[in-house]
């Protein structure tokens, strides 16, 4: 991360940090303490499910999986990620 004088609320740390650690930039926890996640769970199905946080449609998810799972991968790792994927390609769109 870059500093960026511009830039609203801290600079030189993700927002992930910023909201984990907000003593590390004089900032303080606001987020909200939940203790029954089953209400998470309620509103997150009332929003769309787990829909509402893939990142594609469920038939292509199915198809891409069955596509992965014929290639029998033993470990996808970063160093073997592109050979799988130039592999899944012609299954998935064919």
């Amino acid at each position: 991360m870059h500093k960026d004088k511009e830039k609203p609320g801290p600079t030189g740390m993700s927002c992930n940090q910023a909201f984990s650690f907000p003593e590390m930039w004089g900032g303080r926890d606001c987020l909200l303490k939940i203790n029954d996640l089953s209400i998470i769970e309620g509103l997150k199905q009332e929003l769309g499910g787990d829909e509402l946080v893939s990142f594609s449609m469920p038939e292509f998810s199915a198809h891409a999986q069955a596509a992965y799972d014929s290639l029998a991968i033993i470990d996808l790792t970063f160093e073997n990620v592109w050979v799988v994927f130039t592999a899944m390609l012609p299954l998935v769109f064919h």
